[in-house]
């Protein structure tokens, strides 16, 4: 297979991580890439890139910043996020202790750990006055539109089952915590995430899960999760959510 390489240029637009997943997707496509390292790959994009938008430039300013993928060899694929914001290395936060209880784990902070766990190899480098993030992944490893969000009545007082479907990142995420936040307000304290079809889950997914999970345990309340596809569950695996929240293989067992 020939070497191939594509660049995307982005502004500083939460808007753009759209374009971002279907650049992956695109570049992936034509390369051995499993569902499994699209999934990946997508999901370390986003964090990245959403870190820069966020943190580095400040959404709406009109910067811009590169997206580079290359495949060098036939098994790996290789990608560059090159942004002009301020020198910033994420890689020297601290880990994610991912052994804390529910109780004592902070809401956000998921992203870069989610990135070096998912990738094989993460370089930083402050080069020609830019920031420099490199991630490879190597192919083959794979899990044997804005998130639809549907509210069913539980049999049980006071509960409620929210399904989650499609992509749930950046974008989709604010709307899932407007709905969870609508029912506590309408004294729901019982909430069933249904994820049996959710594709794809972010840190901006994860933090809504987390502060739904201990909003309504603070409340004398509960949280579950049920239905994890095999993609959602290698990111609640890795993120070390498991334990800490309450997951099941269907709605019914709750």
């Amino acid at each position: 297979m020939p070497d191939q390489s594509r660049i995307l240029t982005l502004t500083n637009d939460l808007a753009e991580l759209s374009r971002v997943a279907d650049f992956v997707s695109g570049f992936c496509s034509d390369t051995p890439a499993t569902p499994g390292d699209l999934s990946a790959l997508q999901l370390a994009m986003e964090e990245v890139i959403t870190n820069v938008i966020m943190h580095g430039y400040g959404e709406g300013g009109g910067q811009s910043l590169t997206l580079a993928m290359v495949l060098p060899v036939p098994d790996r694929i290789k990608a560059t996020v090159t942004d002009r914001a301020r020198p910033f290395n994420p890689l020297l936060n601290p880990d994610v202790d991912t052994s804390l209880p529910l109780e004592e784990r902070p809401i956000g902070g998921l992203g870069i750990h989610l990135v070096k766990k998912l990738m094989d190899s993460c370089h930083y480098e402050w080069w020609q006055d830019q920031n420099r993030f490199t991630l490879e992944r190597k192919l083959g490893r794979d899990v044997d539109a804005v998130a639809l969000m549907r509210i069913a009545t539980s049999k049980r007082p006071s509960s409620a089952i929210l399904s989650v479907s499609g992509r749930l990142d950046g974008l989709s995420g604010p709307e899932l915590e407007r709905q969870f936040r609508a029912l506590c307000d309408s004294d729901i304290r019982n909430i069933v995430f249904d994820l049996s079809s959710l594709d794809y889950v972010s840190s901006a997914g994860l933090r809504v899960f987390l502060l739904a999970a201990k909003t309504l345990r603070a409340e004398g309340g509960s949280t579950g999760f049920a239905g994890l596809t095999l993609t959602v569950r290698e990111v609640f695996e890795v993120s070390g959510l498991i334990g800490p929240l309450d997951v099941r293989e269907s709605v019914s067992s709750f």
